[in-house]
């Protein structure tokens, strides 16, 4: 489950955690609404569950998806988790 809240200046992300022994991190997908076409905004997989977007622009309406990243070489993905929409203020 993926959660968003709007805060002034950012955007507040928390998700639950992914359970697997071999997890290396989750990376964080944004994109406007309407749109489809999704970038992550991570530099790299994060450990955390939680994720504060301060890149948010106010006023503007953003779709996230949360994947999660395992050790393998290459790195195996996730399916996107369930979008979560939220406009920042």
């Amino acid at each position: 489950g993926l959660s968003g809240v709007a805060n002034v200046g950012a955007i507040s992300l928390i998700w639950d955690a992914n359970t697997e022994s071999d997890l290396a991190g989750y990376i964080v997908l944004r994109g406007e609404v309407p749109g489809d076409k999704l970038e992550p905004i991570t530099v790299g997989p994060i450990r955390e569950t939680t994720f504060v977007d301060k890149t948010a622009t106010p006023g503007v309406r953003y779709v996230y998806v949360i994947v999660a990243v395992d050790r393998a070489t290459p790195a195996n993905t996730s399916p996107q988790s369930a979008r979560v929409e939220e406009t920042a203020r």
